[in-house]
């Protein structure tokens, strides 16, 4: 059944170039804080932010992503106005990116370079459609951005980087700022195949699942700080067991009564030194200690001589008064 428009008693004109190539990659609070200023021509981000409900920060953006894009322009910003502009002409190759950069951010990449390169990679545009499935959303202009830098710019193949977007959000730490740190690193470890990255994942899960387990040990309610993470990765790699981990914590809190990694890890550093491997073992040499601090010391060389001498003496006069 074909569709008709009912304009009512107004309607409004929308720039063609909205419809034929930003529909897709515009985000809703970017349509929608376009939609306001199409109604409401020089519409200030703290009123459009109202009316949304949605924060100004959040409708600055929106207007930004637009100017970006050549649909808004700032021309008469006196005015309070955004008066609207012809779409800039699609670039036909994506400019070079020198091997230094180390994030999307440092590429320029507006919306009518990213949808160009769409219309000329059926690989990109599955890429950005299996991302989208993933996430359950549809991809920002900075999400969009990332994949196609992290894809065309450092040549990670895109089956790898859906195995490690599927990673990041399995564990609840996705962003385009998280991916992108660990496919740099990757690119960098010349990680690029299927089998690599199950093996890299394989391993950045078993690390995860360690810091979780000793997250909830230590009962933290935050991830732990770049200083933290390095003591518990060099634990993992000095193969301590929980039950000694969970030893040494207990005994830092019956210690001094809060958690401290420094002070766990020369709990565990001294019992490595001495052999132990066990909370056994530590309580058996802890209960030693005690036990030797009670008693006698022991007498020196010295010491001893003289006792000898003494003894000799007492029992030299015992056999004469006999």
């Amino acid at each position: 059944m074909p569709y008709q428009i009912h304009y009512g008693s107004s309607a409004f004109a929308v720039p063609g170039d909205v419809a034929d190539h930003f529909l897709r990659l515009a985000d809703a609070v970017q349509l929608r804080v376009l939609l306001y200023l199409l109604r409401h021509e020089g519409a200030a981000p703290a009123q459009i932010a109202a009316f949304l409900h949605i924060t100004e920060e959040q409708a600055e953006e929106a207007l930004a992503f637009w100017v970006q894009a050549d649909v808004l322009r700032t021309d008469q910003a006196e005015t309070g106005k955004f008066p609207f502009a012809p779409p800039a002409p699609a670039l036909q190759e994506t400019p070079a990116v020198p091997a230094v950069q180390q994030s999307s951010r440092e590429v320029k990449l507006d919306p009518t370079e990213i949808a160009d390169a769409l219309g000329h990679s059926q690989t990109l545009r599955d890429l950005f459609s299996h991302s989208e499935k993933i996430l359950g959303k549809p991809l920002s202009h900075m999400e969009q951005r990332s994949l196609l830098w992290l894809h065309q710019y450092i040549g990670m193949p895109g089956e790898v980087l859906l195995m490690l977007l599927r990673y990041c959000v399995s564990i609840g730490k996705y962003s385009a700022s998280y991916l992108e740190a660990i496919a740099v690193r990757w690119a960098e470890q010349d990680i690029m195949t299927m089998p690599q990255a199950e093996e890299a994942i394989t391993q950045m899960q078993q690390s995860h699942d360690y810091t979780a387990r000793l997250r909830r040990m230590f009962e933290m309610k935050r991830s732990p700080t770049t200083q933290q993470k390095k003591y518990i990765d060099a634990w993992r790699a000095a193969g301590y067991s929980m039950e000694l981990l969970q030893y040494a914590y207990e005994l830092t809190i019956e210690n001094i009564e809060k958690l401290n990694f420094k002070y766990i890890n020369t709990i565990l550093t001294g019992w490595a030194e001495q052999g132990i491997t066990t909370p056994e073992q530590a309580k058996q040499r802890d209960s030693a200690h005690r036990s030797g601090k009670r008693r006698k010391p022991a007498l020196t060389a010295e010491e001893a001589a003289e006792m000898d001498e003494y003894l000799s003496l007492v029992n030299r006069f015992k056999e004469d008064k006999a």
